[in-house]
């Protein structure tokens, strides 16, 4: 993996890292605000209260509506990219903690037993929870603040074009606190680099902008290629607005210039927050619920081939490479051997066409034996995988993960690895043992291109059923 790759991937992961934190901090500050409430109204006050309710009960319904509040707050762009001045920010407080509030007494009157023991608690909590989000967010934008002026953790920038509107925007770039200039390729006496080629062997952008000009009017192919195959972010601001094709969606960049930002995915943001979020929850869940299951398929995989586990090197996303685990289903001597390979060895090489037609799939393949069969028939075999997801090497749902041999002969390779490979996907609920290679990287694509959390939902649950039936299993 280039060096370019390995530094976006190391800042993608700290602008992650501060989404999640903010993400604690509010749940931290509005529990605080909430608890801090209920002491002082039913514990401090010597007032009666209308109606008991036990400090262990409180503090369960509040941790059971935390996720629900977190939710609330993204929905009403909490977790975007933080506004331009204290006021838009303030106003996002105000309207959070105002939607906890109006959250919380709603499900108040509709529980059988109620949340709060007295009218005041929720008011208490409101003023609480506007003072305590304050501190937080002001605690967190003040560090990020201070690691900025430090020129840490900022965003790279190589601005490809240098006439009028271009050298406005590095201006305007300049005078802000979270972008710096590395390079402005063009031909004027402003420009750093003849060619965009010539920057880039120089630094390593995080963010490339290409200014339409009268020489190069559309998007150059050749940088957007550079963008997309070293997952750095591309934006293309135009001559004219309307010279842009259809649907495209347009941002204010720096509030007031027109641009096009050509995103490779739309797992970005809160919503890759969300996804880990998710995956963390059912994975580890999953590991203590299960225990059991992991132990007796251990046991007897022991016993059955000497050795509980196989494990490769497959690809996930940003390319990087990580080891995956599954319950060995193979004897020792087709261990990390491929399919050629290993019906090679078993003399039986007539079958390798065969398999790669059926879409990686052969009926009665030799290379299993019972027990083996039924690990792959239920899929149990993939249950060490969920080791990974709760790592973060990959997801529970993504593009398949595959070896690089593999990988590197497909032309949209850096398409795929733009999210994290997951343990399921749409190839697998689509028709796991009918669908060719091709179509299945097709199906990859299309779904980093066009993810939801809705869709990820959606192919969990379809997942679950092929497996509890047993359709399409290997």
């Amino acid at each position: 993996m280039s060096k370019c790759v390995t530094i976006c991937m190391m800042k993608n992961r700290a602008s992650l890292t501060f989404t999640l934190l903010l993400v604690v901090g509010d749940a931290m500050a509005v529990l605080a605000a909430y608890i801090i409430a209920y002491i002082l109204r039913v514990k401090v006050s010597d007032v009666p209260v209308y109606q008991t309710v036990p400090v262990g009960e409180f503090l369960i319904f509040l941790l059971l509506l935390v996720p629900f509040i977190i939710i609330m707050f993204s929905l009403i762009g909490t977790y975007r990219a933080a506004p331009q001045g204290k006021l838009a920010i303030l106003g996002r407080i105000f309207f959070g903690a105002s939607g906890a509030m109006l959250f919380m007494i709603m499900i108040h009157y509709f529980m059988a037993q109620p949340l709060f023991p007295s009218k005041l608690v929720p008011i208490y909590g409101f003023i609480f929870s506007i003072i305590f989000l304050s501190l937080e967010r002001g605690t967190l934008y003040l560090a990020r603040y201070i690691r900025r002026r430090r020129l840490i953790g900022l965003v790279d920038v190589v601005l490809v074009g240098d006439n009028k509107v271009a050298l406005d925007l590095a201006e305007n770039i300049r005078r802000d606190q979270n972008y710096k200039i590395q390079a402005i390729v063009g031909s004027s006496k402003s420009a750093t680099h003849k060619t965009w080629r010539g920057a880039i062997r120089n630094f390593n952008p995080d963010l490339i902008i290409q200014v339409a000009t009268r020489e190069q009017p559309a998007i150059d192919e050749a940088v957007l290629d550079f963008a997309r195959r070293n997952y750095v972010d591309f934006k293309f601001v135009p001559r004219e607005v309307n010279e842009l094709p259809d649907r495209v969606e347009l941002e204010l960049f720096m509030g007031d210039l027109p641009m096009m930002s050509v995103q490779p995915t739309a797992l970005v943001g809160w919503g890759r927050v969300a996804k880990r979020i998710l995956d963390v929850v059912v994975s580890g869940l999953f590991l203590v619920i299960f225990s059991w299951l992991y132990v007796i398929i251990a046991a007897i995989n022991k016993i059955v081939f000497g050795q509980v586990f196989y494990h490769h090197a497959r690809l996930t996303r940003g390319d990087n490479k990580f080891e995956m685990f599954k319950f060995q289903t193979v004897c020792n001597e087709l261990n990390w051997l491929t399919p050629e390979e290993a019906f090679t060895k078993i003399g039986r090489p007539e079958l390798i066409k065969k398999y790669r037609d059926n879409g990686d799939f052969l009926v009665g393949d030799p290379r299993y034996n019972k027990w083996a069969r039924f690990l792959r028939k239920t899929s149990l075999d993939e249950l060490p995988q969920i080791w990974n997801v709760f790592k973060g090497d990959i997801s529970l749902v993504g593009p398949r993960a595959l070896i690089p041999e593999e990988l590197n002969q497909f032309e949209q390779k850096h398409t795929v690895l733009n999210v994290k490979s997951g343990i399921t996907g749409l190839a697998q609920i689509a028709g796991r043992r009918d669908l060719s290679w091709e179509q299945r990287r097709k199906l990859d694509v299309y779904y980093v291109q066009n993810w939801s959390f809705g869709l990820d939902i959606q192919i969990l649950f379809k997942t679950a059923w092929q497996v509890l039936t047993g359709r399409g299993a290997k």
